[in-house]
């Protein structure tokens, strides 16, 4: 018994020691433009485009951490994991002390990384929306929701300039589903630039965990304000119904359909304006969307034939903004059609 409890704690003590040297190993990565982080496979392979192309991802196989270097030869991306054994990282026969020697020797001597002679030629760098950790400083926690919690923090854009954000950061350690979820929200908000949809500065995939780093909505969330505001105006009221509409109507010219528009997805800006924000639902360049089932969706803003059919389109978004602007009116006092179940509220 004390035999098998000494070699799991062995065990234990290995497993430790492994995940502490990845952590290190990943933060002296971050000063070579060509790694990646975190980001998934989909993420990268448009980056690469000419022979030799590569660049180096931290990935996850059997949920446990690995490196991988993605390369490209004759027009496709080979994926090529890294092997660590006594020491010593390894790709073929090359082996070095660290992955950054590893990657450098293999560049400089041109040694081919797979037998048909591919070669590591041009490390392709970070897009500029990918932020470094150690340029953000987290302060004040804000809220939190389905995949992550949200800071006040600043993020140190420049040698001479520091802005006040606030950070989505992912809850504990993340499995490829997550990951690349993450990140299709990240990606899909960096292309909005309106003053009614909360801007995406970019995003920190380079260690755990991942960030997404966002517009400071100093007004707080919609939501709170009506709730704990007893003078807001009749006027004002129907100017966050307008910037709502303003937001929605961007949204809807650039084939955005949100599926989630509620007072509680949206915030305030410096000069009171809403903005909309929360973009884990949405889908872009699409119509319309089906899904067999709606589990965990908000049915209470849900249009009737999203819960007849599963469909949502810019149409399905028009009906749940219906719904916002009865929150607004009511001040967010309660949830729509109050004191209905789900289930009797469906009906109706």
């Amino acid at each position: 018994m004390k035999t098998a409890t000494s070699q799991s704690s062995k065990v234990k003590d290995k497993g430790e020691t492994e995940d502490v040297m990845l952590k290190v190993m990943g933060k002296a990565l971050t000063h070579n433009h060509w790694f990646h982080g975190l980001m998934p496979r989909d993420e990268i392979e448009d980056l690469l485009k000419n022979e030799g192309d590569f660049l180096m991802r931290k990935t996850e196989v059997d949920r446990k951490p690995r490196y991988a270097i993605s390369v490209c030869r004759k027009g496709v991306i080979k994926h090529i994991l890294l092997s660590y054994k006594s020491g010593m990282w390894s790709m073929r026969d090359c082996k070095k002390a660290t992955l950054t020697d590893l990657i450098h020797t293999h560049v400089n001597e041109k040694i081919p990384v797979m037998s048909d002679g591919t070669l590591l030629i041009n490390g392709v760098s970070r897009p500029e929306f990918y932020i470094l950790h150690e340029h953000l400083d987290l302060k004040k926690k804000l809220g939190s929701g389905a995949f992550g919690e949200v800071y006040v923090g600043t993020w140190k854009k420049s040698d001479s300039e520091t802005i006040d954000v606030a950070i989505k950061k992912l809850k504990g350690m993340m499995h490829k589903k997550e990951r690349i979820e993450f990140v299709k929200e990240a990606k899909l908000m960096r292309r909005f630039d309106h003053q009614n949809i909360v801007k995406v500065f970019g995003v920190a995939p380079q260690e755990e965990p991942m960030m997404i780093i966002l517009e400071f909505a100093s007004g707080g969330s919609l939501q709170s304000k009506l709730k704990n505001t007893s003078d807001v105006s009749n006027d004002q009221l129907l100017n966050y119904c307008k910037d709502g509409a303003r937001g929605m109507c961007y949204l809807a010219g650039r084939q955005v359909i949100h599926r989630d528009i509620a007072a509680r997805n949206c915030l305030l800006g410096k000069n009171d304006e809403l903005k909309i924000s929360d973009f884990g639902l949405s889908v872009a360049d699409r119509s319309l969307i089906k899904l067999e089932k709606l589990k965990s969706m908000p049915v209470k803003w849900l249009a009737p034939e999203t819960l007849r059919k599963g469909e949502f389109s810019k149409k399905s978004d028009v009906w749940s903004f219906g719904v916002l602007m009865w929150e607004i009116f009511t001040r967010c006092k309660t949830d729509p059609y109050p004191g209905d179940t789900n289930q009797e509220a469906k009906k109706k």
